[in-house]
């Protein structure tokens, strides 16, 4: 089975931009909630308010990409299923779990900051 050389270029394109509008939904309710809250607690509800609409988004958008698999055209049908795939993994795995998870690993409260430089 042959493939363009161009196919994994394109879907790297395609899924890193598509996979930013994610962060910037998650990132900004994040920084809303970071103003009043811990870090933890702000990770946690702006999952739970922005996870409809990621998850809904990333549904659509991987729904759309699969059509192309519907295409006689071996390039169409392989671009269509890589990037419909990644989108979803970015979907329910990167946004759900690994952002999160980093955000809280990186994140330091800045309560804990000062508390721990004065002893």
């Amino acid at each position: 089975m042959w493939v363009s050389n161009q196919v994994p270029l394109y879907s790297f394109v395609f899924l890193v931009a598509l996979g930013i509008d994610y962060n910037i939904i998650l990132i900004s309710r994040f920084l809303e909630e970071r103003r009043r809250h811990p870090v933890k607690k702000a990770v946690t509800i702006a999952v739970e308010n922005t996870g409809g609409v990621i998850s809904s988004a990333g549904i659509i958008l991987a729904a759309t990409f699969a059509v192309l698999m519907t295409q006689p055209i071996q390039i169409l049908f392989v671009f269509g299923f890589i990037v419909a795939m990644g989108i979803l993994l970015d979907t329910f795995i990167i946004r759900g779990v690994l952002m999160p998870a980093l955000i809280v690993l990186i994140e330091k409260d800045k309560k804990g900051q000062t508390e721990s430089r004065a002893e």
